[in-house]
């Protein structure tokens, strides 16, 4: 009798794979594996296709050319894009006349700027308002502890002028003082 070898091996790997296949858990981890990759895949080059589909749309809308039209339907104008009228709206919202005091829209040439200027002028004035605000806070803190200091010694020496007896307070800042007091001369004899 005569041993095929080739038939043996077969029969093993195919019982091997059997087996292999027939186990569940083999099953779940290539099933888990397989659906990572298939996640790693769309998430690298889904998300790109998307978002390049996203902006095609929106640049595509907003070139896209359109005309105006009137309450019956009838073309009004020449035609046009969004994205020229938008460009067309925000320039027309800049560049409106507006009281300088208040910002409201005028026709009046009289006291009226662009709406542009009122808008930087208002912003500037705030932060100007702001540092000149904190400059005088600063400003008057320092004058208040100059004042402060000044008025301490002035009134040190005038007190010490004024009375000639050494106090608690002339000895702990190391003042001599005086123990008699020296009127003052008036003249008359």
């Amino acid at each position: 009798m005569e041993i095929d070898k080739e038939k043996i091996e077969q029969a093993i790997v195919e019982s091997v794979a059997d087996s292999m296949i027939s186990d569940g858990d083999l099953e779940k981890r290539i099933k888990s594996a397989v659906d990572a990759r298939i996640d790693s895949h769309f998430k690298a080059s889904g998300d790109q296709q998307i978002q390049d589909a996203v902006n095609r749309a929106i640049k595509a809308g907003l070139e896209h050319e359109y005309c105006k039209v009137d309450s019956f339907g009838r073309k009004s104008g020449e035609p046009t894009t969004v994205s020229k009228e938008l460009e067309r709206i925000i320039a027309g919202y800049w560049n409106t006349r507006v009281d300088k005091n208040n910002g409201t829209p005028t026709d009046s040439s009289y006291s009226s700027i662009s709406r542009a200027e009122y808008v930087m002028l208002k912003l500037v004035a705030a932060d100007f308002s702001g540092e000149m605000k904190q400059h005088i806070v600063n400003l008057g803190a320092s004058l208040k502890d100059s004042l402060r200091g000044e008025l301490r010694s002035t009134l040190d020496r005038l007190l010490s002028e004024v009375f000639y007896v050494q106090s608690e307070g002339d000895r702990e800042l190391g003042k001599p003082g005086r123990s008699c007091i020296d009127p003052a001369q008036t003249g008359k004899a």
